[in-house]
């Protein structure tokens, strides 16, 4: 897989330049995984990025502490990515990411991401410029849905 050109065509790193896109590809690393794995799980405390290359996964909740069922709040498929919200406020993860089938990800570890955010400010800023777009986009949608639930 090209890392670089996954980098390139994902919504984290819109607008890089080559030589920041090879940075960033110089602390990605390609993992799979096998259908019903997580590739993100629900109170670690884990703040590392996924970009999903192929297949697709599901974002669930557990409804209560006890109980084993999960709640079902979205689907994401090529291209998507998850674990922003980690990565920027260094909370808990807030919900699992399960693989619904075998997923191939691009993974940007936290701590190798923010020290490269450090050492080279650009690439930080471009980066954290995305990581806003997205996370607003996500609250945008989950107002509307919201929004649509009531109105129903």
């Amino acid at each position: 897989m090209d890392i670089e050109k996954v980098l390139a065509e994902s919504d984290i790193a819109r607008g890089m330049r080559e030589e920041q896109l090879k940075a960033l590809a110089g602390i990605a690393k390609e993992v799979e995984f096998e259908k019903n794995d997580l590739l993100i799980k629900e109170n670690d405390q884990s703040c590392d990025i996924f970009i999903l290359c192929n297949g697709w996964v599901s974002i669930e909740l557990q409804r209560f502490p006890y109980d084993t069922a999960a709640q079902r709040l979205r689907v994401l498929k090529n291209k998507g990515t998850v674990g922003e919200f980690s990565f920027i406020d260094k909370s808990k993860r807030s919900a699992n990411v399960r693989a619904q089938e075998k997923v191939v990800c691009v993974v940007l570890p936290g701590a190798d991401l923010e020290k490269l955010a450090e050492a080279d400010n650009s690439i930080g800023y471009a980066m954290m410029k995305n990581i806003a777009y997205l996370l607003s986009e996500k609250i945008r949608n989950s107002n509307f849905e919201l929004r649509n639930q009531l109105i129903w």
